[in-house]
C-alpha cells in the first residue's frame, strides 16, 4: 500500500498539502505543501476480531468515522484491514478517510481511479520535487488582506444579482405544482433529529441495480429517483414501528455535482451543491409515493438551476472565520433548541462509478461503499454507489437517533422489493 502511494503521489497533490490558518482569522486558511510530509505517517494496518465478517467490519468503521484528522498534517489517510472471514483468508479491505475539505465525491472518485486504475501507472513521473518554503505569516495576512478587500468592493454587484435570483426563484415557486421545501426550516422534526455524541452507528448492504432499472422504466423515474423511493420506503416503516412517523412528510437533502458538462477530472477541491426534496413518507402507496417524490425532485432540479449552483458558495467563500465560525455555532444551536422544525430529515448521497477494473496488487476492488458526515440538526447519512452491477448502501448514523442502521439498509431492500411488486 505504501508503495504504490509513493508511486503515484505525484498524481495526488492534495495529498501532500495541509492547511495553514490565516492571521486574525480574516480568510480561510490555505493549502501549504507539507515539509515533513511522509507516506508512512498516513497509513495503519488494523485486524478484525473472529469472526471477521460484516458485523465486525461495520464496527470497526463506526469506530473510525467519527476520529479527527490532525491539522498538521495533510487531511487523509488509509486503513488496510486483515482478517475478513476469519484466518487463511486473503480478502482485504482498504478504508480511505479523506477531509472533505480536500475532496468533495467526484474528486474522490477521480483520486481512486489515479490510485486504483491501470492507466495512472503509465502516466509519466516528474522530477524529484522539493516543497515551497512555508509562507511567512506577513505573507499571509497581506495577501488574505487583499483577497478581502477585493471580495468587498464585489458584495454590491453580488447582493444585486444575488437579490434577482432569488426574485426569479420565488416566482418559480408561485406557479410550481410540486412542491420543493426550503433549506432552513420546512422538515418536520423526527426522533432522527436530535443531536448526539461523536459516537456513530455504521450498516452497509446491497442490491442489484437491475432491479432500480425494473422500477424506472415502469414509471418513467430516475435512478436516483427509486434510490430516494427506497430512502423513503425504509424511513417510513422505521418511523411507523416506533409509533413515530409526523404527518408531515420527511425531507431530504440531496447533494449534487457542480462540475459543468465537459469539465476536467480533478483531484481535488469542493464543487457541488444541494437540493431539498420531499420523501413524500405521508402517502402510504409505495409506487404513488415514487411518482410524487419523481415530481419533487424534477421541480428541485429545475429550482436549483435558477438559483445557481454557485450562488451560496461565492457568499460562504467570501465569509471569514471571524464571522463565518459564530453564525455557523449559532445555527447548530439554533437547531439544536428547534423541537419543532428541522432543515432535513436525512442527507442522500448518490454516486455512480464508471469504473470497472481497479486493481491493487493483482487483486481487483470487488466493492466500493462510501460515507459521509451527518449534518448538524439530523443523524443519519445515507449514501448509495453504483459500482459494477450492485448499489451499494451506507447508512451512517448516532447512537441517539440510529441505533440500529442495519434496520434502514433492510428496510430499503424491503421497499424495493414493493415497489417491483407494485410496479410490474
Amino acid at each position: 500500500m505504501c508503495d504504490r502511494v509513493r508511486d503515484r503521489i505525484h498524481l495526488l497533490p492534495s495529498w501532500t498539502w495541509r492547511l495553514e490558518p490565516v492571521p486574525l482569522r480574516i480568510h480561510h486558511p490555505v493549502w501549504v505543501e507539507d515539509p515533513e510530509f511522509a507516506v508512512e505517517d498516513h497509513i495503519r494496518h488494523r485486524v478484525l476480531p473472529a469472526p471477521g465478517g460484516p458485523v465486525e467490519l461495520d464496527a470497526l468503521m463506526a469506530e473510525l468515522e467519527p476520529l479527527r484528522l490532525d491539522l498538521r498534517h495533510p487531511l487523509w489517510q488509509i486503513v488496510l484491514v486483515d482478517g475478513l472471514g476469519g484466518p487463511g483468508t486473503t480478502r482485504q479491505a482498504l478504508i480511505l478517510r479523506i477531509h472533505h475539505t480536500v475532496a468533495d465525491g467526484a474528486a474522490i472518485l477521480h483520486t481512486f481511479d489515479l490510485l486504483f486504475g491501470d492507466a495512472a501507472g503509465e502516466l509519466p513521473r516528474p522530477a524529484a520535487h522539493q516543497p515551497a518554503p512555508l509562507p511567512k505569516k506577513r505573507t499571509l495576512f497581506r495577501q488574505a488582506a487583499r483577497e478581502q478587500a477585493r471580495n468587498w468592493r464585489e458584495l454590491p454587484r453580488m447582493g444585486k444579482d444575488t437579490k434577482a435570483i432569488f426574485a426569479t426563484l420565488e416566482a418559480r415557486r408561485e406557479e410550481a405544482t410540486a412542491v420543493v421545501p426550503r433549506p432552513m426550516g420546512d422538515a418536520p422534526h423526527t426522533i432522527i433529529n436530535q443531536p448526539g455524541p461523536a459516537v456513530r452507528t455504521y450498516a452497509r448492504g446491497t442490491v442489484r441495480i437491475a432491479e432500480l432499472q425494473r422500477v424506472r422504466k415502469t414509471t418513467g423515474a430516475t435512478l436516483n429517483d427509486v434510490a430516494l423511493g427506497m430512502v423513503a420506503g425504509s424511513l417510513r416503516a422505521y418511523l411507523l414501528a416506533r409509533d413515530a412517523l409526523p404527518e408531515k412528510a420527511l425531507v431530504a437533502n440531496v447533494p449534487v455535482s457542480g462540475d459543468p458538462p465537459g469539465t476536467p477530472p480533478r483531484q481535488w477541491g469542493n464543487r457541488f451543491a444541494n437540493f431539498f426534496a420531499l420523501l413524500h413518507t405521508d402517502i402510504a402507496d409505495p409506487r404513488d409515493r415514487l411518482l410524487a417524490i419523481h415530481e419533487s425532485t424534477e421541480e428541485a432540479k429545475l429550482q436549483l438551476s435558477l438559483q445557481g449552483h454557485d450562488t451560496l458558495t461565492e457568499w460562504l467563500d467570501r465569509m471569514p472565520p471571524l464571522i463565518g465560525r459564530p453564525a455557523a455555532r449559532s445555527m447548530v444551536n439554533r437547531s439544536a433548541r428547534n423541537t419543532e422544525k428541522a432543515d432535513f430529515n436525512a442527507l442522500v448521497s448518490n454516486v455512480r462509478i464508471s469504473a470497472r477494473d481497479w486493481r491493487l496488487g493483482g487483486h481487483r476492488v470487488s466493492h466500493v461503499y462510501l460515507s459521509g458526515p451527518i449534518g448538524d440538526d439530523t443523524g443519519l447519512n445515507i449514501t448509495v454507489v453504483g459500482y459494477d452491477d450492485d448499489l451499494h448502501i451506507t447508512v451512517v448514523g448516532n447512537p441517539v437517533t440510529m441505533e440500529r442502521p442495519d434496520e434502514v439498509v433492510d428496510g430499503m431492500v424491503l421497499a424495493l422489493e414493493e415497489l417491483i411488486a407494485c410496479t410490474a
